[in-house]
């Protein structure tokens, strides 16, 4: 896949991930009420666990799967999870005199999002290299 190709799938992945980060965001948010940033936490969950699948599913087929990984992870999920929103909701629980609610949201985010890609990766039954080698943003099989 060609550069110009890997940024489109990413643009078109990105925008739909965005949409639904809104849209469920806001539906979350209508159905439990204000006080704690809900949405985001079970969008970055969902995220965590969706790109545990992706990963999972490319580890387990062995051999690299450039297009899919460009238009799901960076892109769809780039735009489905933000750290940037969750950021600024811990610093808003923060600022608003609730230190307590702040860190919860930060260690539920920290620990829920990782072992939810842990669950999703696990459910592909892909096997998890035991190696070494420094982390990038693309998964092993891809580099």
């Amino acid at each position: 896949m060609s550069s110009l190709s890997d940024a489109i799938a990413v643009l078109c992945g990105g925008a739909a991930g965005a949409v639904c980060r809104f849209t469920l965001n806001d539906g979350i948010m209508a159905a439990v009420g204000p006080g704690f940033p809900y949405g985001i936490l079970c969008i970055n969950i969902a995220g965590g666990l969706a790109m545990g699948l992706l990963q999972g599913f490319i580890a387990r087929r062995g051999t690299p799967f450039a297009a899919l990984y460009s238009l799901l992870g960076t892109g769809f999920l780039g735009g489905f999870t933000t750290f940037s929103t969750f950021s600024m909701d811990t610093f808003t629980l923060y600022a608003a005199g609730r230190p307590y609610a702040a860190a919860v949201n930060v260690l539920s985010n920290a620990l829920l999002c990782i072992a939810a890609a842990g669950i999703g990766y696990i459910l592909t039954g892909a096997r998890v290299a035991r190696t070494r080698e420094r982390s990038t943003s693309r998964p092993s099989a891809l580099r």
